[in-house]
Formats: C-alpha cells, sequence, structure tokens
C-alpha cells in the first residue's frame, strides 16, 4: 500500500474526529522498522504520522519503502458528517438525561451509561450522523471482551475502557452470557432508536446485524429448583441457622408458594396481608408508601392478590404477622433497607437488593450454582403448575406474568380490589401447585429478640 496515501487518509479521520482502532503489519521506512503498528483513536494516530513523516524527511534515511494493507476495527474515516450534525458524547448525555426526566430505574439508567460508555470509547467522539454498522460491529466485539464487573474489580481501577478490553482479550476472559450480550445490544439500540427519530440519523444500523441472541434454552435466564434441592434448603435444622431474621424465613417460604419477585415480597406492608371474601392473601402492587416511594411493581399485571396456600397457612405465616403487628411498625419485612443513594433518593434497587444477596449467598452453602437463586421460586412455581396441565392464563393469575389480550381500561386504570370473580380459580390453581417437602413451623413470639425497633428500617 502507498504510505502516502495511508498518511492522507489517516489525516484527514484525525481531522474530522473519525479516527477509529487500527493496526498495520511490516511497516518500514528506508532504514527504520516500525514493525507491526497499532493505533487505538486519534492520538495514536497522530502519533504515527509524526514519527513516519520525521522518516520520510530524514535525508540519512535511504532504503525500501513498505506497509501492508492496515486491518481496521472499523473504517479510518467514515463519510462527511451532515452540516451541524451534533458530537456522539453530547447525544449520550442527553440520551441520560431524558431516561431520567422518564424517572426509569437507577439500574437501568445506570447500565445503559455503561453500554455507552464502551460504545463511545471504541467509535471516538464523531458526529453522530457518521454512525454505521462498522461502529455497531466493534461495539460488539468489544462488550464481548469485557471482563465481568470490571467497573468495581481494583485490578482495573483508573485503566481505560480500551485499556480494560485489550487485558480482557490478553486474558482470553469468559464470553458474557447471551443474556448480557443481548442486554448491551438493546441499550445501544435504544439510543440510536433514538437519534432516528430525532432524525440525527438515517437508519439504525444495529438492525443489519440482527444481534440478538437466542436465549430460550439458556439456563443463564433462570431454571426451576429441584426437590431435592428444596429439600436441602427447607432441612429444618439448616433452614433455622440461616432463617434468623423475619425476611429470610418468611421471605423464602412466600417466594415458594407465591411464585412473586424478590421485590415484590421484600417491600410488603402488614395491610397488604388480607381476608377476601374469607380467603387470606396478599396483595402486591405500587404504593407511594416507604422510603421516597420505594414500594414498586415491574408493570400493570404485577398487581394482584395472590392466595395463600395451605402450606405457608399451616406453617404459621398469621402468628408472624400478629408479632409485626405488636411492634406498631407498619412494614412486613422491616430489617430491610430500601435501596437509597448518598443524597438519600431511591437507587431504583427496592427492599429486595440485601434479601436477595443473603439468599444467593445460602445457596452457595447448600451447593446450588451460582446464578440460580431467588427467581428460581418463579421458574419452580410456574413449572410445577404446567406440569400440573394449569393453563398459561391461569398461572399468571399468580405469577403476574402479563396475560395477551386482557388491556380493558377499566381493569388497567380503575378497580383496584381482589378480582374476586376469579379469586376462586386462583385457589383451586394454587391448590395445585404439590410439593413434598415439610416447612419449618413458626412459633408464635419465636423471633421476639429480633423483632425490636432500633433495627427497624421505614
Amino acid at each position: 500500500m502507498d504510505i502516502k496515501k495511508l498518511l492522507e487518509s489517516a489525516q484527514r479521520a484525525a481531522d474530522s474526529g473519525t479516527t477509529r482502532e487500527w493496526t498495520a503489519s511490516g511497516v518500514q521506512i528506508g532504514r527504520v522498522n516500525f514493525g507491526d503498528v497499532e493505533a487505538r483513536g486519534r492520538e495514536d494516530t497522530l502519533d504515527f504520522i509524526q514519527a513516519v513523516r520525521a522518516a520520510l524527511e530524514d535525508p540519512n534515511n535511504q532504503g525500501p519503502i513498505a506497509v501492508q494493507a492496515p486491518k481496521l476495527a472499523a473504517q479510518v474515516a467514515t463519510p462527511a458528517p451532515e452540516p451541524d450534525s451534533p458530537k456522539l458524547s453530547d447525544e449520550i448525555a442527553n440520551h441520560l438525561a431524558d431516561l431520567e426526566r422518564r424517572q426509569l430505574a437507577s439500574d437501568t439508567i445506570t447500565e445503559s451509561r455503561h453500554s455507552l460508555r464502551i460504545f463511545l470509547a471504541v467509535t471516538g467522539d464523531i458526529p453522530v450522523s457518521t454512525i454505521k454498522v462498522a461502529h455497531a460491529r466493534a461495539f460488539l466485539d468489544a462488550v464481548r471482551w469485557w471482563p465481568e464487573r470490571a467497573t468495581i474489580r481494583p485490578e482495573f481501577r483508573g485503566m481505560s475502557v480500551l485499556d480494560i478490553i485489550a487485558e480482557g482479550k490478553k486474558r482470553q476472559v469468559q464470553q458474557p452470557s447471551k443474556h448480557t450480550l443481548n442486554k448491551h445490544h438493546q441499550r445501544l439500540g435504544a439510543f440510536l432508536n433514538g437519534l432516528v427519530k430525532m432524525d440525527l440519523l438515517t437508519k439504525n444500523p444495529l438492525k443489519a446485524l440482527d444481534a440478538d441472541l437466542d436465549t430460550s434454552t439458556d439456563l443463564d435466564t433462570g431454571r426451576p429448583f429441584t426437590p431435592e434441592e428444596l429439600s436441602k434448603m427447607f432441612e429444618p435444622e439448616r433452614f433455622r441457622r440461616w432463617a434468623k431474621y423475619p425476611h429470610r424465613w418468611w421471605g423464602a417460604i412466600l417466594g415458594l408458594y407465591t411464585g412473586a419477585r424478590v421485590n415484590e415480597i421484600a417491600q410488603l406492608y402488614l395491610d397488604d396481608v388480607r381476608q377476601i371474601n374469607g380467603v387470606w392473601g396478599v396483595f402486591f402492587w405500587k404504593s407511594a408508601r416507604g422510603a421516597k416511594g420505594a414500594q414498586k411493581i415491574k408493570n400493570k399485571s404485577s398487581i394482584r392478590f395472590v392466595p395463600l396456600a395451605e402450606p405457608v397457612l399451616n406453617a404459621g405465616f398469621l402468628d408472624f404477622v400478629e408479632d409485626m403487628r405488636q411492634t406498631g411498625h407498619p412494614r412486613l419485612f422491616p430489617h430491610l433497607p430500601a435501596g437509597t443513594k448518598k443524597d438519600g433518593t431511591p437507587n431504583g434497587k427496592g427492599y429486595g437488593r440485601q434479601l436477595s444477596r443473603q439468599f444467593a449467598a445460602y445457596m452457595k452453602t447448600i451447593g446450588i450454582e451460582k446464578g440460580t437463586a431467588f427467581h428460581s421460586f418463579r421458574h419452580t412455581m410456574s413449572t410445577t403448575l404446567a406440569e400440573a396441565g394449569v393453563a398459561s392464563m391461569d398461572i399468571a393469575m399468580i405469577t403476574g406474568h402479563t396475560v395477551p389480550n386482557q388491556v380493558p381500561t377499566l381493569d388497567n386504570h380503575y378497580i383496584h380490589i381482589a378480582q374476586t370473580a376469579t379469586l376462586a380459580k386462583r385457589v383451586e390453581t394454587l391448590a395445585k401447585f404439590q410439593l413434598e417437602i415439610p416447612l419449618p413451623a413458626y412459633a408464635k413470639g419465636q423471633m421476639f429478640t429480633q423483632l425490636r425497633s432500633d433495627s427497624f428500617h421505614s
């Protein structure tokens, strides 16, 4: 390849801010042998240009000039930007601000910031109108080599995004799960779709890649507990040693017999436990109660009344509820704090984070693999009922999954009752959730020491 053409192309890219990572092999200018060259963006490219020009201008440096065609992570020079096209960094900042204005969960915003930070690093701060398929490919290649939890691991502290990716390649880190890769794809896709809607980008280049991965048969999307695992989990002596606090004891039992999400259980209030038409159950819904409105749900279908199964009642749950009423605290599990930022505002993690972590640690002690944790109760409920011949719509009334085509305005927006017309059906459905696992019995007053108000959270 003509070295002068390479310099001209690289200089144009550097001047326009569109330089990408590239490598070239066998670079020799006269007697100066550069060997293999790797440039990671604009500054490296400018340094290379300066060094090559110095070698070319040296009158004492006579000899052959050779360079193989460079290999680019993306195009060295992208098409000229549209007039007044904003820079990528500015539009990323606007996108994240829009997410905050929509009051999305803090985790959602943090995860989007992480994905877009990687995209900016591998792409460079280019005009957004010049984003192409090559840039999307480079991003997907980069997240493949991102080490697990790199943003919080001490050995990566202070390193740039590109350095972390390079270190991941060097270590040949394990590929992230398909679920994680799809999440990165979805976050970048949301950002690029926003640019298209604002007429800042002609089309979303990710759509050309069809990059979503099939996760339908992957265990990282969750699996049910086996009967043997449940037997170990609720073995009386082992369970009592771990379940020292109410949220551990009853959180696990409610998780098993309601199929509810960990946050839904952790945020329950005493008045969410009610008797409707003679049936005891728990309401899962959203309210402004708690630490700055930390009680929340995933979607409209999650608002539901779930009857309490007979094994839960027989294990003494209502005795525990009465013990909690005696404390005068309104929450069912007041030992669990709501996740908050340093300024006291909710961080989006809700009340369930601590319970989730404690349960995961308990699973580790009984030999259950990482990734199979509290959410597996939900899979256990759904799978067991499906195997018993229960229809998906009836299962959804218990678990709170979205029921297709159930969108009447009255039901969705105005009726906040226990849907008594289907209550008998839900009781019948739960009766089919049969497990040969005896639950440890709760004795009224057994957690008197733990139910001290000085250890409670609002």
